[in-house]
């Protein structure tokens, strides 16, 4: 992974892969065939460790809280998270074209909108938010609004830095909730 993260998918070679394990190139491709399976695994570990650090998060009151800390998984505030963030958007990328990697994208942002509206839901029962938010498309706009600080912070640095995305965020959640 830490080969994709920093020399982007297209640069990276199965051979790269070998040197930085320190294994030869023989013994990646009994694992990797392709570039495609490499970014698969690749990929499949960035969702598996946002899903462990999700898992990790208490859900309980107050939901805001849970929010905020939810999104926050997916934000590069640490180095490894930054390694995955710019993992996800070469996966993102090649997402455009190659149709299983489309399809493996439309799952986990499925399954993540579905979560988000879960929470909004039921900050919406325990009388955290209100009534009238669309849940469904307040996800949508949530994850789309994360999905951007992580793309302005990778592609420029200037005004998203980690500290101020993470306040970013903050700032967005507090709005939706204190509507």
């Amino acid at each position: 992974m830490s080969v994709v993260a920093d020399r982007g998918l297209a640069r990276t070679t199965l051979a790269d892969v070998a040197r930085t394990a320190g294994v030869s190139v023989g013994l990646v491709q009994r694992y990797f065939r392709s570039k495609d399976e490499l970014l698969r695994f690749g990929i499949e570990y960035v969702y598996r460790r946002a899903e462990e650090r999700i898992d990790a998060i208490p859900v309980e009151p107050p939901i805001r809280e849970f929010v905020l800390r939810l999104m926050e998984t997916f934000l590069p505030l640490t180095d490894e998270r930054g390694a995955e963030l710019r993992v996800w958007m070469s996966f993102v990328q090649a997402s455009l074209t190659d149709p299983d990697m489309a399809a493996i994208h439309r799952d986990a942002t499925a399954r993540l909108l579905r979560g988000v509206d879960e929470a909004l839901r039921g900050a919406q029962r325990a009388g955290e938010l209100a009534a009238g938010v669309d849940t469904e498309a307040e996800a949508a706009a949530l994850v789309a609004f994360v999905d951007g600080l992580c793309l302005h912070h990778a592609a420029t640095g200037n005004g998203f830095d980690a500290s101020r995305i993470g306040t970013l965020l903050g700032a967005y959640v507090d709005r939706l909730f204190n509507r």
